[in-house]
């Protein structure tokens, strides 16, 4: 349903049974959603994702990493170790054609800067982490902020353009909730926003994604898109907003099943789009064998799902912009 401007009370959100194995795919095939398989990186043609659930994989990297002084062995040990790591999960997702976004802080850019050297980019074709992951494993790069430590989105959005991985809009994550202490006044971007650690660098992004609450503990649960109509207002689309959000719903294979059988079951119109987005944190991806159990529990089954024509996977930019070139029509889903 088309949700008002009220905030969710996640308290009272009922999710839809998990549905299996064979009823689920004999739904899949009743709706007729075996239409193959899509590309990664989100260059889908933006007709043919009807009716499928647009999924996006990514992971963001806090300003509390890397851990300590820039500048210190310790710190350069810990950058490194997941840079590593964050080249395994590339190519694992670009082994199963999945588009994985990476969003960074400003410290691990900050860090980048300086640890990026001749020495730690010989593994990459002489280049930096985030170009050699744009440019051969094909993930995307967006700015994520806490907006602390002296840095805002702007000055991220700089970082990225010094490490020539520039370019992008989205606002990677932002508190909504405009009651709260926190609240990351989204709205100022509509109009450029000044830098803060560098404040003659201006950006403005326009699409929003992971409506939040600190901590995550009471995050709404919406899949789809729409244009916020105001802080106060922040569910109710306003076809002359300037600023997209995107809906995040559950962060799991399941929750993107819950999604597809909205679909099979006619609840959602095709042309309704739903959405999920979860973030890959890289508590996991550093784990022990993280890179492999991500590989089995969230690369491997989101592919199982786009190959059977269930789900596409994308990025934000290129959902927007898919989303737009249908006709910009709104829709947000709560349970």
């Amino acid at each position: 349903m088309i949700v008002g401007g009220k905030r969710p009370d996640a308290g009272t959100l009922v999710a839809m049974p998990h549905v299996r194995s064979a009823m689920f795919m004999a739904m899949l095939g009743a709706v007729g959603l075996g239409c193959g398989s899509s590309s990664g990186g989100g260059d889908v043609d933006a007709a043919v994702t009807t009716g499928r659930v647009q999924v996006i994989l990514f992971t963001h990297i806090e300003d509390s990493t890397p851990g300590g002084a820039l500048g210190t062995q310790g710190s350069r040990d810990q950058y490194l170790g997941l840079r590593a790591r964050l080249i395994d999960v590339a190519g694992r997702a670009r082994a199963h054609d999945l588009t994985w976004v990476l969003q960074p802080d400003w410290k691990y850019l900050e860090a980048a800067r300086l640890y990026e050297d001749a020495t730690t980019t010989a593994d990459t074709g002489g280049k930096n982490l985030f170009r050699y992951l744009r440019d051969d494993l094909g993930a995307v790069i967006d700015p994520h902020s806490h907006e602390n430590g002296g840095y805002n989105y702007t000055d991220v959005a700089y970082l990225l353009d010094v490490l020539e991985v520039g370019g992008s809009t989205v606002i990677g994550g932002h508190i909504w909730d405009p009651t709260l202490t926190q609240f990351q006044a989204w709205d100022r971007f509509r109009q450029p926003v000044a830098g803060e650690h560098y404040p003659t660098a201006s950006w403005r992004g326009d699409i929003l994604i992971g409506a939040g609450t600190p901590g995550h503990v009471n995050d709404p649960l919406m899949s789809g898109i729409w244009r916020p109509r105001a802080r106060d207002d922040f569910f109710t689309d306003d076809p002359a907003g300037n600023i997209v959000a995107v809906g995040q719903w559950r962060d799991d294979v399941v929750g993107v099943e819950e999604l597809v059988a909205l679909y099979a079951a006619g609840t959602v119109a095709p042309g309704d789009p739903l959405t999920a987005s979860w973030n890959i944190n890289p508590a996991s991806i550093t784990a022990p064998s993280g890179p492999q159990q991500i590989d089995d529990t969230v690369f491997a089954p989101i592919a199982a799902l786009r190959d059977q024509g269930a789900v596409v996977s994308t990025d934000f930019t290129s959902l927007v912009a898919a989303w737009r070139a249908q006709g910009a029509t709104a829709f947000v889903y709560q349970p």
